[in-house]
């Protein structure tokens, strides 16, 4: 019972070599409603896997292969799971996520 809340997977957020991380960056600078929507949907997928009750997909084509996303509204945050591990790689608004994506894709090649 005890193991009842533990994760699935550990999480993480992709910093870049000096310490940045666009996507913790992003989520603190959404309004309070928002960083809650998002941040309960990640939250959901690291306890959850992929049984969680959101919204995920795959990203497709071959040079996106590992890469997937949840969508929260109008926001997208771009993720893989390597090893047991969801990294947070990218979150963007819907209309900016095809450059979110090269990004994304990008961050996940470095890891």
């Amino acid at each position: 019972m005890r193991d009842m809340y533990a994760l699935v997977f550990e999480l993480r957020f992709y910093e870049t070599a000096a310490g940045r991380s666009q996507p913790n960056d992003f989520v603190g600078s959404l309004p309070e409603k928002d960083r809650a929507l998002v941040l309960g949907d990640i939250a959901a997928l690291a306890a959850h896997g992929i049984h969680a009750p959101i919204s995920t997909r795959t990203i497709k084509g071959k040079n996106n292969r590992g890469l997937a996303e949840i969508r929260t509204g109008n926001y997208r945050t771009i993720y893989c799971l390597k090893r047991g591990i969801v990294w947070v790689l990218h979150i963007c608004k819907k209309e900016h996520q095809a450059r979110g994506i090269e990004i994304a894709r990008a961050r996940m090649e470095a890891l």
